[in-house]
């Protein structure tokens, strides 16, 4: 779909063609290293299409299939190249500058019969993983994606029937002693991150709720991190920083009680109500309106909980961030967010600026869904861990530029349509748009007239990736015929001579 061959400014960074993301990759031979390269670039030019249909050929087939089957290509090595070359589009903007870290974790899941080789369960009926992933977003307030500059793999067991569980007993002092538990990975992705971009850049590290314990806030004070994460436990003991004869009291207690210092109308999105219950319960339905939201902020200490091993510190200081709805309309539930935050609280500028902070995580919801839709990364047929671990290290840098092009296309519309389209792709639009392109065309028009392709109405909104997908998959049939044609007339011609 896009044109790699052209460095671009992109607002974060100059972009470079996409085969750059592996080009320092240690994977024991160069040749792996132009491999993986030459499936990028395939895979770049046409992310949702089926591996066969992408590929020229047999023996190019054959080269995808040995690179992602080959014990000996390591696929932290690729990403790691990818991470690099994020490090390097932030030092271009000089170096020591603050950047946000946004962490999340997704489910990766495989259907069909076949059991994969090496990966885990995600439920009973479905094979999967679960991807730890640290996506990098300039700080400056357009959350400019430079690129994912961490990952962790995890995986589970196939779960037991509901009759055969055992019932677990909770014992939070051996939860706390186990070294293998997922809850680790928060920490230990920051802590990743923050000694990749040492002397780069100086990241602000973006978590949602699951990341909120003791264990996490305290690691990143003591390793004098700067963090802003939401708050899932509010009941929780604190008492007022600073204050030695402050009683203790409940986290949302303290919050409420905060005198607000800011105020702005917000334009919520809409939510579509989920399938699932949990998430039903944690993120119910809404419509899309504008909130009018109150901000307040505190600083609290919070006490290191009894089960916790004496190593961690004996208590941390946080600043708190309220934000809450005061009048949200009749029958509607209101807006309200806890933020905790190493980040200073003094101004009501402080204060916006957090809570900016922690509005750009949706970012990361992006890349999961260009990595899933986009690149159709769920949808590959490999047949083990490895395999589909190498596909993910090569679909990631391919999603990140797929993010990278949406996001120059809503904050820079006007820029030329070449910008995100090869010249040949942008002829073989103009003849099938469903409504002809601009003489001369910008990045939002190419992006428009391929999710029309895909089904997309403008009354609509901005086109999702699966729209996109579709319109793109469309683009590339026609463009390959064209092709095809071309190359028999121009094999016609030669045999006339």
């Amino acid at each position: 779909m896009f044109h790699t061959g052209r460095r671009l400014g992109s607002g974060c960074g100059m972009r470079t063609p996409i085969d750059q993301e592996w080009a320092t990759a240690d994977l024991g031979d160069v040749r792996r290293v132009r491999r993986a390269q030459a499936v990028g670039r395939r895979w770049a030019a046409a992310p949702g299409a089926s591996f066969p249909k992408m590929i020229d050929g047999d023996a190019e087939l054959q080269g995808l299939y040995g690179l992602v089957e080959n014990e000996a290509v390591d696929p932290r090595e690729l990403l790691a190249s990818h991470a690099r070359a994020g490090r390097d589009r932030m030092a271009t903007e000089g170096l020591g500058r603050e950047v946000l870290v946004v962490h999340d974790t997704t489910t990766m899941e495989f259907t069909g019969d076949s059991v994969r080789d090496g990966v885990g369960w995600v439920s009973r009926e479905k094979q999967g993983f679960f991807a730890h992933i640290a996506l990098a977003l300039s700080a400056d307030g357009s959350a400019c994606p430079y690129g994912v500059v961490g990952l962790f793999t995890f995986q589970r067991e196939r779960p037991l029937p509901m009759v055969e569980r055992p019932k677990r007993k909770h014992n939070g002092k051996a939860t706390a002693l186990d070294t293998e538990r997922e809850s680790l990975r928060w920490g230990m992705l920051a802590d990743e991150t923050s000694r990749l971009l040492h002397g780069y850049a100086i990241p602000i590290h973006i978590t949602d709720r699951e990341a909120d314990s003791y264990e996490y806030l305290s690691g990143r004070v003591k390793q004098n991190q700067r963090f802003v994460a939401r708050a899932r436990d509010l009941n929780r003991p604190v008492m007022l920083a600073g204050d030695e004869r402050a009683d203790r009291s409940k986290l949302h207690l303290v919050a409420e009680r905060a005198v607000p210092i800011a105020k702005r109308d917000v334009k919520l999105s809409r939510r579509p109500k989920s399938p699932l219950p949990l998430a039903r319960a944690k993120h119910p339905a809404r419509t899309q309106r504008m909130a009018k939201l109150e901000f307040a902020a505190e600083s609290v200490r919070v006490s290191r909980p009894a089960h916790l091993p004496d190593s961690m510190l004996d208590f941390i200081d946080v600043n708190v961030v309220h934000v809450r709805e005061p009048e949200p309309p009749a029958d509607t539930e209101s807006v309200e967010w806890l933020l905790l935050t190493s980040l200073p609280i003094e101004t009501a500028e402080d204060v916006l600026r957090i809570v900016d902070h922690y509005r750009a995580r949706w970012a990361i919801e992006e890349l999961n869904k260009a990595i899933k839709t986009g690149c159709q990364y769920e949808s590959r047929q490999l047949e083990s861990m490895h395999s589909l671990l190498i596909a993910l290290a090569l679909c990631i840098p391919i999603a990140w530029q797929m993010l990278l092009l949406r996001h120059q296309s809503r904050t820079d519309p006007n820029a030329p349509a070449e910008t995100v389209v090869s010249a040949t792709r942008l002829a073989t639009l103009r003849t099938i748009a469903r409504k002809p392109l601009p003489k001369r065309p910008t990045a939002l028009d190419v992006y428009l007239a391929i999710a029309a392709l895909g089904g997309h109405l403008a009354r609509n909104g901005m086109p999702g990736w699966q729209t996109l997908r579709l319109g793109l998959d469309h683009l590339l049939l026609v463009e390959a015929a064209f092709e095809a044609r071309e190359r028999e007339q121009r094999a016609k011609t030669r045999s006339d001579e």
